[in-house]
């Protein structure tokens, strides 16, 4: 054979195993809880706008519209106002404002690294936005993570609440509302808000449906259907919710063996990122003018800059290593 025809033949491979593994990387984030829990609301959006455009529907109370405010509404826009809404639900306007705050000491801090490292103006700039995202990134997880940490360890007492009150011979309504009185934050203010609009007339199907697009969280997404099975078919409700209940729990504790087992890496990783400072405080001690150079000359902040970022994508790869997906 010819030089160019392996040439061709080895591409041709090539560009097979590429596509494969796009496709089995794609695949893959299409099987995420997030992009199915995202396709299923999308469709009970699509529904609702359909009920409220045919002239027989009747006018229905909202908590959250989920509909585009207006027709023009780019798509960015709409996706930056579904994220503040989320974060507002989640952690109030004090969550936006820290968010706010740690983009711009990223973007202030990012900005002085690169101007340490004498990098153009352009890269400076680019490098200001690109640490503000991750910022907003990183600070967003977190919140996401402390709320669903906070509610799911309150949630299943919420449940048992509603489990006594519907075998006492009160309506599921009531016991939502009871619940929105009597359970702990954040579970209180969630089951409060869904009981006052019940109250007011609005149906349990649409409640249900806004309140699991709000919080976005796998175990309420389980109580809601089960109650609006339950209203549609009919059965013991209170023998599923306890069965519901079992379940959070099991899926708790799974989260927290999981987090357990996975102690010793997450403080690898924060033992692995102490110990560059220590040494260079060490040596600051020891030998200042070694360990000056590294402040003082252009080489010296180009090193800097490279294992700053070393050090990043090292911390990144172990956290995404150690943190197991537990959601489904």
């Amino acid at each position: 054979m010819r030089p160019a025809d392996v040439v061709a033949a080895g591409a041709f491979f090539a560009i097979v195993i590429l596509g494969l593994i796009a496709r089995s990387l794609r695949e893959m984030l299409r099987r995420r809880p997030a992009p199915r829990i995202a396709h299923r609301m999308g469709a009970l959006r699509e529904a609702h706008a359909t009920n409220r455009t045919s002239p027989s529907a009747k006018p229905s109370h909202q908590l959250v519209s989920l509909e585009r405010h207006s027709e023009d509404e780019l798509a960015i826009q709409a996706w930056l106002r579904a994220k503040r809404q989320r974060i507002e639900t989640l952690a109030g306007r004090a969550g936006v404002r820290a968010i706010v705050v740690v983009a711009l000491l990223a973007s202030a801090i990012a900005f002085g690294a690169a101007s340490l490292a004498a990098l153009p103006l352009w890269m400076r700039l680019c490098a200001s936005i690109v640490a503000a995202l991750i910022a907003v990134r990183s600070v967003y997880l977190v919140i996401i993570a402390r709320f669903k940490q906070r509610f799911l360890a309150v949630f299943p007492d919420a449940l048992d609440l509603i489990i006594r009150a519907v075998r006492a011979g009160i309506p599921a309504v009531q016991a939502i509302c009871t619940a929105g009185v009597e359970s702990e934050e954040p579970v209180r203010s969630t089951f409060r808000t869904m009981g006052d609009a019940l109250l007011v007339g609005a149906d349990v199907k649409e409640v249900l449906e806004q309140a699991a697009q709000r919080l976005q969280l796998a175990d309420f997404s389980f109580f809601a259907v089960c109650l609006v099975l339950q209203r549609e078919t009919g059965g013991n409700l209170a023998e599923t919710l306890e069965n519901l209940a079992t379940i959070v729990r099991s899926r708790r504790d799974i989260r927290a063996k999981t987090k357990a087992l996975t102690a010793e890496g997450r403080i690898s990783s924060k033992i692995i990122s102490g110990v560059p400072f220590f040494i260079m405080g060490f040596l600051y001690i020891v030998n200042r003018p070694y360990v000056s150079l590294l402040f003082t000359t252009r080489a010296g902040h180009k090193m800097l800059t490279l294992a700053a970022v070393l050090l990043t994508i090292g911390l990144v790869l172990i956290r995404k290593i150690a943190n197991l997906d537990t959601s489904r």
